[in-house]
Order: structure tokens, then sequence, then C-alpha cells
């Protein structure tokens, strides 16, 4: 892996806002390439809304917690200057333990808030800009979602430069 480079990640949350915990993150280079691509067993929270990330509580018991993985994913954040996300969960990484001063973070909900609300999704970021994601929540996965962020990234540097 190439040192001070551009990665996309994609991180789900359990929600409860005031326990959230990361139960899925992907993390994948400008070429799609997949460096990271976990679900975790949560420490706090053993039921969520599963309609707002498409993971059932019940898919997570045989899974392994972030901080096995803490150290990986440290190292392939060390490895990137610019960091690009949707709706940047920058904190929970942070709450892990996972270090990401003197990092950039894009996060392309930012340009693409219109009027706020439920229209800020990366569904319709993606229709937006053309990215097909699967209909269904359930059938989507932390690799699409990713690969979503970049495909949408790079149409909206093209239309930068347009």
């Amino acid at each position: 892996m190439k040192d001070k480079q551009t990665l996309i990640y994609w991180v789900d949350l359990t929600g409860p806002a005031v326990l959230d915990e990361i139960v899925r993150l992907t993390i994948v280079d400008i070429n799609n390439n997949i460096l990271f691509n976990h679900t975790f067993n949560t420490k706090l929270v053993d039921w969520w809304y599963s309609d707002l990330n498409g993971i059932k509580p019940e898919e997570t018991y045989n899974e392994q917690q972030f901080e096995n993985y803490k150290n990986k994913i440290q190292t392939i954040f060390n490895h990137a200057s610019k960091l690009i996300t949707f709706n940047a969960s920058t904190f929970f990484l942070e709450k892990q333990g996972i270090n990401l001063i003197n990092k950039q973070i894009i996060d392309l909900a930012d340009p693409f808030r219109v009027a706020g609300g439920e229209n800020d999704t990366i569904y319709n970021l993606c229709t937006y800009y053309g990215y097909k994601l699967p209909d269904n929540i359930y059938s989507r996965t932390g690799i699409n979602y990713a690969k979503a962020i970049n495909y949408c990234w790079h149409k909206m540097g093209s239309n930068r430069k347009a």
C-alpha cells in the first residue's frame, strides 16, 4: 500500500445515538481495491433498527468486536492523507481509538446537502449521480457503499472541472 493515498470508507452504526457502535466498516482505495471489509459484534448494543443499515443484529453474534481489528484499521488509515466518506463518522472511529489526526476528511454529504433531512441519503446521492445501489437495503454491502462513494466523488470531481 502506498503512503499518503486517498481512501474511501463506509461506516454503519447501530444507533441509538447515545450508545452508537460501529457495526460495519469498509475501506477501499480509489481503484476500488478492498483494503478492509468487516462486520463487528457489538459491546453494548444488542438490538437496533436494522432497516437503517440492512444489518440484522443476529448476523453479528459470531463476528469479532471492532477492537480486535483496531491495529489493522489504524495501519490502513496511517497510509492515507485524504479520507472520503458520506456523513463522516470520524467521532465513532476516534471513540474506538482510531487516530485520524492530520487526515483531510471529505464528506460527500456536505456538498450534496440541499434542504437537509431525509433527502440527504447515500441512496439519493447515488440516484443523482447515476450509480445503482441495490434497492433492498438488506442486499447492500459495505463494498456497495464504498464503491458508490468513490463513483460519486469522481463524478463530483468531473463536474467541478467542467
